[in-house]
């Protein structure tokens, strides 16, 4: 892992880091190429009804991209430069992606600043971080 910029704590609108060129270009490549197809299945919003984003949490079962995407999230050694970058010692990998994974937004549907939830419905951890991939070419 390269060693980590250092934290910006009066980032606005609130702390933040950007990482350009955060994964391998070939890696990268391989997530779009086997991005999943927009499902309406996958798009059914807290009111019931199809909206504009499809939500596919099972990362790893996506396509082998995917699963070294997960094996990376989730192995110790990234986890700890995270926590390094962040000042938060021992970082837990969510393995659920509660309120994660891809993310597909169609025109007009947008993704404002917003605090989720803190603490995880299943189990006893306080999410404190979350980490956006953009996986646009350009």
């Amino acid at each position: 892992m390269p060693q980590p910029p250092p934290p910006r704590s009066s980032s606005q609108p609130f702390r933040h880091v950007v990482i350009d060129d955060f994964l391998d270009p070939d890696l990268c490549a391989r997530l779009i190429q086997e991005f999943p197809a927009f499902d309406a299945r996958n798009a059914v919003n807290e009111h019931g009804e199809v909206g504009r984003k499809a939500v596919f949490t099972d990362v790893a079962r996506i396509g082998r991209s995917y699963a070294e995407f997960d094996r990376l999230m989730r192995s110790r050694a990234f986890l700890n430069w995270l926590g390094t970058l962040v000042d938060i010692p021992r970082l837990v990998y969510d393995r659920d992606y509660i309120g994660g994974g891809t993310h597909e937004n169609l025109d007009g549907q947008d993704l404002d600043p917003r605090v989720d939830f803190n603490f995880h419905p299943l189990r006893p951890l306080h999410r404190r971080l979350n980490l956006i991939v953009f996986l646009n070419p350009e």
